[in-house]
């Protein structure tokens, strides 16, 4: 079965379901929820944009109360138009950018990842610069944390909503991080509840490797 990330999937739409009981729930089924393991340590999800979502609906909304403003009042005002107009443009925009799916693929063995928009390989990437992490926003009386995925050039996923059961919450996402062999970082930037696995690669010094080659030839 496949796994399409957005705010209609991954997002637990019913309220009165706790959202770490909810993403428990998914893991329980599927360890490396959103992913589907394709082969051996390759993990593969398909992430919708919400603002697609958002511009039919609304796309959908502006035709339906354009034809019931026509029913009902038998003309077009001009300003009510160009608003209308203006709008459906702006949906039309949104559906243009967004209609293609968006593709996070995981090969923990190679330790990098690959990002695609539709069949376009847009980036490929070394595996530290995607990761796990836990995003809070506070409402002055509490905070509210959710596990979000993250990384170098593509385009981050909430993966459950808001919730202030913080403990539970970091169990469940270093339990998804083992699985994936991703960092995890907590919502702190100083934290015992980092679980790093992975860092920046060597990078080799091109310049100083050219430096010492001539050097040697002159010697």
């Amino acid at each position: 079965m496949k796994e399409i990330v957005g705010i209609w999937v991954t997002w637990n739409l019913n309220f009165w379901d706790r959202p770490e009981d909810f993403l428990k729930k998914r893991l329980t089924r599927n360890p490396a929820y959103p992913f589907r393991e394709v082969s051996s340590n390759n993990f593969a999800v398909e992430i919708r944009d919400w603002r697609l979502q958002f511009g039919y609906l609304t796309a959908i909304f502006g035709v339906v109360t354009v034809f019931s403003w026509y029913f009902i009042f038998g003309y077009f005002d001009e300003y009510f138009f160009l608003f209308t107009v203006s709008a459906l443009v702006t949906c039309m925009y949104l559906i243009g950018c967004f209609r293609q799916p968006r593709k996070l693929v995981l090969n923990s063995e190679a330790l990098e990842y690959l990002w695609y928009k539709g069949e376009e390989l847009v980036y490929r990437g070394h595996y530290h610069n995607v990761y796990l992490r836990l995003a809070g926003q506070s409402t002055g009386s509490a905070i509210y944390y959710k596990l979000v995925i993250r990384g170098y050039k593509i385009e981050g996923q909430d993966l459950c909503r808001g919730t202030k059961n913080k403990e539970k919450l970091i169990k469940l996402a270093k339990r998804l991080a083992a699985k994936l062999n991703l960092n995890f970082f907590d919502y702190e930037d100083s934290s015992s509840n980092h679980a790093i696995r992975h860092y920046c690669p060597p990078v080799t010094n091109r310049k100083t490797s050219s430096s010492t080659r001539s050097t040697g030839s002159a010697a």
